[in-house]
């Protein structure tokens, strides 16, 4: 009885190192998705962040350009006021 109890025994560990080996396998599998999902996540936040960046300097210089504009015309319109005043 005795070695059949030490053969059940290692049936018994042999199975729990496998289930453990599985176990592991799968959190590792797990992680390594959940990574790649961060990294994902990261990365497109990183580009709307350089695209929304990018979206205001081109905002700003058109607006300068506008603004530059303007006032070219107004200094126009001064000085052909000036000019029919004087």
């Amino acid at each position: 009885m005795g070695l059949l109890r030490y053969i059940v025994q290692g049936f018994g560990w042999e199975i729990g190192r496998e289930a453990a080996r599985e176990g592991k396998a799968a959190v590792q599998r797990e992680m390594a998705e959940k990574e790649e999902a961060d990294r994902a996540r990261a990365e497109a936040a990183a580009r709307a962040t350089r695209e929304a960046e990018s979206a205001a300097r081109t905002r700003a210089k058109e607006e300068a350009a506008r603004a530059k504009a303007v006032e070219v015309e107004l200094k126009a319109l001064k000085k052909k006021v000036d000019r029919a005043r004087g």
